[in-house]
């Protein structure tokens, strides 16, 4: 465990090099965040000065939900997104060989040598919305609900993680996969908004075939622990429960193709 700690402290140390060497380009990709993020309050705005909820979801729900949403895309961009990005590129131009021969397990290797630390605007910026929506609806930010808050955001990026690693695992039998991450992200964009306002058979597909709900939704209720979001008392545990075993059975999907690549030399 020290190990690994060392190493992923190791790879860290190298992105805040390479990406402070370009100060400028720092910040204004820092800016663009600020913008998106501006962009995305601009949008609840324009929603809530013509209706007063969104299927019991007031403006402050919302506005909690806008954090959440950009606390989680930035996560998914500051390390799993051009991690496996590199790893499909590798496996496609025959270098993932050089991984396998390094004296580290290859799935958390593969996990931890990229780290995009810009991105670490969008997790300051989405925190801040969420704690001011929390502030606007009760006054303060429940410290009890920020413990299960934290727990389903973990439980958020590990089911984002399995998925990630198996599209990218699909590599070793396909040539090109790419173009799947831009379903993952149209797929995506439908956790700007609570699940609640969508169609029943949306809603459960949003809910148990692609967990969605899990990713954005659920925690961002869980945060306000307001019953008028309609977020079950029990989407904690169900959040752990998908987790763990999205985890399994992506860990076991990545052995079994890892079994099946025959190398560059092949």
């Amino acid at each position: 465990m020290v190990r690994a700690l060392r190493l992923m402290t190791l790879f860290v140390q190298v992105s805040v090099q390479n990406f402070t060497a370009y100060r400028f380009d720092f910040f204004v990709r820092g800016l663009m965040s600020l913008i998106h993020v501006g962009a995305e309050l601009v949008a609840v705005w324009t929603i809530f000065n013509n209706t007063q909820s969104l299927k019991g979801w007031q403006w402050q729900h919302m506005l909690v939900l806008v954090g959440v949403y950009r606390i989680i895309a930035g996560g998914i961009r500051i390390s799993i997104v051009p991690n496996m990005r590199k790893l499909l590129d590798e496996i496609r131009e025959g270098t993932f060989d050089f991984v396998l021969l390094r004296p580290v397990n290859a799935q958390f290797l593969v996990s931890i040598r990229e780290f995009v630390i810009w991105r670490l605007t969008d997790v300051f910026l989405g925190s801040a919305a969420a704690a001011y929506g929390c502030y606007s609806l009760l006054g303060h930010v429940p410290v009890k609900q920020t413990f299960v808050f934290i727990m389903m955001l973990a439980a958020g990026f590990a089911i984002v993680y399995s998925v990630w690693l198996m599209l990218a695992t699909l590599c070793f039998w396909f040539i090109r996969i790419q173009n799947i991450e831009m379903v993952f992200w149209n797929v995506f964009e439908a956790g700007r908004y609570p699940i609640v306002i969508y169609n029943p058979w949306v809603r459960w597909v949003l809910t148990f075939i692609l967990p969605l709900a899990f990713i954005t939704t659920f925690p961002a209720g869980s945060l306000l622990g307001d019953p008028a979001t309609g977020v079950p008392p029990s989407a904690p545990y169900y959040a752990l429960l998908i987790a763990t075993v999205l985890l399994l059975l992506s860990g076991w999907f990545w052995r079994f193709g890892l079994k099946r690549y025959a190398g560059a030399s092949a």
